[in-house]
């Protein structure tokens, strides 16, 4: 009973912290592209995976209850964009609040 307390508390103590969206930012030259994925409820579900370019932003990806999966989306695609010369870093929340 003890340990059933305990990890409820865990849980929920973890369910207080939101989950910050992770940005990569990818350059090639002057040009920038934007890879995020976005956590609209701060939780790993539902999230979405956004692309960003001059030419505007698009939702690649979208997963309600799927964990894991705009993570995995998101990987896939920078290495791809790692693969046609892009130089990709990803960003720290702190360094994206600034």
């Amino acid at each position: 009973m003890k340990n059933t307390i305990i990890a409820i508390a865990a849980m929920t103590s973890l369910s207080l912290f939101a989950i910050e969206n992770q940005v990569t930012v990818c350059t090639q030259g002057d040009a920038q592209r934007k890879i995020e994925i976005v956590y609209p409820q701060g939780e790993e579900t539902p999230c979405e995976v956004q692309y960003t370019k001059a030419s505007g932003m698009q939702v690649l990806w979208k997963a309600e209850a799927q964990l894991g999966y705009c993570e995995e989306k998101a990987a896939a695609f920078i290495e791809k964009q790692r693969g046609w010369g892009w130089q990709c870093e990803t960003l720290s929340a702190e360094t994206t609040s600034q």
